[in-house]
C-alpha cells in the first residue's frame, strides 16, 4: 500500500506535465508560472517534512527558518530569493509565516521587462503528518524480567504528509497571488545523533497576476491557471543542537519546459512555546 501511494504521488505531476505539453502556452499558464516563482510558494526551497505532527505536546518548540533560492530563466534573467520565517505547532498542524525578498539580474533580452523588478514576498503555510510508519522488522519482545531491547540505531521511518501554501507579492503593481497543495513523501533515518531525511513533494499550484498584459493592443487584465509542481531535497538535523540544514529544489511545470529553482535552508528549533 505504501509503495502504491508513493508511485501515485511521484507520477502525478509528471502525467500532468505531459498533458500540458500538448497545448500551446496561454496567458493564464504564463501568469501562473510567474506568480508561483515570484512568491514564497515556489520562489524558496521547500522545508523538510516534519517527523510526526500527531505527537506534538503543549511544550513543542517554535522553529525559526531562513532560506536562499536561485534560478536562471532563458535570456540571461537570474533570480535570487531570500526569506526568513517562523513555524509554530498547533494541535496536529504546523503553521508558518515567511517574509522574503526577490532580486533580479537581467540580460539585454529582458531590459525593461517587469520580470526584472525585485519586490517583497509574503507567504504562509500549514502542514501535518498523515502517515508515519517505521520501516524494517520490529525489535524482539522483551523477555519476562529482562531488559527491553534497544531500538535499531538507524530508526528508519516512512513519512507521508500534507502541505498547503499561499503567497503574495505586489510585483510592482501586478499583484501576484499563489496557492499550492502538496503531498510530501520522505524516508527519515538516523546516523548516530544525526537525522537525515531525503524527501520529494509532488503538488498542484495555482498562480494569478492581477494587472498584466501580453498584447500591447489589449488593456491590463487578470490571468491565472493551475500548474503541476515538484519539490524535493535532503534535510539534516544535527543531534540535539536544534540546528538543521536543507538542500532543495522546486520546479513549476509548463508546456515549454521552464526553469528549476535550487536553494539551501537553515532551521533552528530553540524556542519552546509556553505550556
Amino acid at each position: 500500500m505504501l509503495r502504491f501511494i508513493f508511485w501515485v504521488c511521484w507520477f502525478m505531476p509528471v502525467l500532468m506535465f505531459l498533458a500540458g505539453t500538448a497545448r500551446a502556452q496561454s496567458a493564464g499558464e504564463q501568469s501562473a508560472y510567474v506568480a508561483l516563482y515570484y512568491t514564497p510558494v515556489a520562489g524558496l526551497p521547500p522545508l523538510v517534512p516534519s517527523m510526526d505532527t500527531s505527537s506534538h505536546s503543549s511544550g513543542s518548540s517554535l522553529v525559526l527558518h531562513g532560506r536562499l533560492g536561485e534560478m536562471e530563466r532563458r535570456g540571461g534573467l537570474s533570480l535570487k530569493t531570500m526569506g526568513v520565517g517562523i513555524e509554530m505547532p498547533m494541535g496536529h498542524w504546523n503553521f508558518s509565516g515567511t517574509l522574503a525578498y526577490l532580486s533580479a539580474s537581467c540580460g539585454p533580452d529582458w531590459a525593461g521587462d517587469s520580470d526584472c523588478d525585485g519586490d517583497i514576498m509574503l507567504g504562509a503555510s500549514a502542514r501535518r503528518t498523515l502517515l508515519s510508519s517505521p520501516i524494517g522488522e520490529p525489535p524482539p519482545a522483551a523477555k519476562a524480567g529482562g531488559k527491553r531491547p534497544s531500538k535499531p540505531s538507524n530508526n528508519e521511518v516512512f513519512l507521508l504528509g500534507f502541505e498547503g501554501s499561499a503567497g503574495f507579492s505586489p510585483r510592482q503593481g501586478e499583484q501576484a497571488l499563489a496557492l499550492s497543495a502538496g503531498l510530501p513523501l520522505a524516508l527519515s533515518f538516523r546516523n548516530g545523533d544525526t537525522r537525515i531525511t531525503p524527501f520529494v513533494t509532488p503538488g498542484l499550484g495555482y498562480g494569478r497576476l492581477g494587472h498584466v498584459t501580453y498584447d500591447e493592443e489589449l488593456p491590463d487584465a487578470s490571468y491565472g491557471s493551475f500548474a503541476p509542481m515538484l519539490g524535493g531535497g535532503i534535510g539534516v538535523q544535527f543531534g540535539k543542537s536544534g540546528v538543521g540544514a536543507t538542500l532543495g529544489f522546486q520546479k513549476v511545470f509548463k508546456s515549454d519546459g521552464g526553469t528549476t529553482q535550487f536553494g539551501v535552508g537553515m532551521t533552528w528549533q530553540g524556542l519552546t512555546s509556553s505550556r
